[in-house]
């Protein structure tokens, strides 16, 4: 089930040389909305280890609408997958579109940064598409 974990606007500032948002600046975001993910069910923190299947589909302009749609695809013994997929608003029909996807990585660690189970820490209250992939 697809959330929505951060939003945001593109200013001038965030713009590379061609005009277009600096890729990292983006895949910073989709960093801060996946980690956001995981602390909605973890009480724990975590650290990301690895981004796979990154593509860039579409550019981004200044004045942008972003939205970043997070899921939790997998949760393993230590790790857990978040998809994130970042969206754009057209200004003239509303309609959003994806602009670039990943999955983000993050294995859940203790006080002395090990890897720690994540069933040890998995919040009460989260939501049950979550807590079929435990």
């Amino acid at each position: 089930m697809k959330v929505i974990s951060l939003r945001g606007r593109v200013f001038p500032t965030d713009l590379n040389h061609a005009g277009t948002v600096f890729g990292g600046w983006l895949m910073g975001k989709m960093d801060k909305a996946a980690s956001i993910a995981i602390e909605d069910i973890l009480i724990s923190p975590a650290v990301t280890v690895a981004v796979s299947d990154m593509n860039f589909k579409r550019p981004v302009y200044s004045g942008a609408i972003f939205t970043v749609y997070t899921e939790i695809l997998e949760i393993g013994n230590t790790s857990v997958k978040v998809d994130v997929d970042v969206q754009v608003k057209c200004r003239d029909t509303h309609e959003e579109y994806s602009v670039t996807k990943a999955v983000f990585t993050f294995v859940i660690i203790d006080e002395n940064k090990k890897p720690r189970n994540v069933r040890e820490v998995i919040r009460d209250d989260i939501d049950d598409y979550v807590r079929r992939k435990l």
